[in-house]
């Protein structure tokens, strides 16, 4: 009789640690699928507008979207900086203005891109170079 409560306290305690490990398995799961890499973001003020950079970014801090695009734009050395559409006013009226459909809006000189697109920019950034 002892030893089947014995047994029986072993396998409820081996059960309640293979739900702990499950449980930290899924923490990392999460962790690792939603983990991006912290980049820099470069708000548009009177020192970044001031020369012009080649490209206006209306975004948000949570789109991967936007990070790929800001990783795009720095890796690449394009000068940019960004409205966040949900924390400054500015970024939500220019957002607004251009009629914004998706997230980030790439403002390039007189063209707009909606969402990332490599192809895109790189067009758009060879006819605003070619004016």
């Amino acid at each position: 009789m002892t030893d089947t409560l014995t047994n029986n306290n072993k396998q409820k305690k081996r059960r309640r640690m293979n739900g702990f490990v499950l449980l930290a398995l899924l923490f990392l799961v999460i962790f690792a699928v939603t983990y991006r890499p912290s980049i820099e973001t470069i708000f548009c003020d009177e020192t970044t507008l001031n020369p012009r950079p080649d490209v206006i970014v209306l975004g948000t801090w949570w789109c991967p979207y936007c990070s790929q695009a800001r990783k795009y734009l720095q890796k690449n050395e394009i000068s940019y900086c960004e409205y966040d559409i949900e924390r400054s006013e500015e970024g939500k009226r220019l957002y607004e203005e251009v009629n914004g459909q998706a997230i980030p809006v790439l403002l390039i000189g007189d063209y707009q891109v909606n969402g990332f697109n490599e192809f895109a920019i790189e067009k758009a950034l060879e006819r605003l170079h070619s004016k």
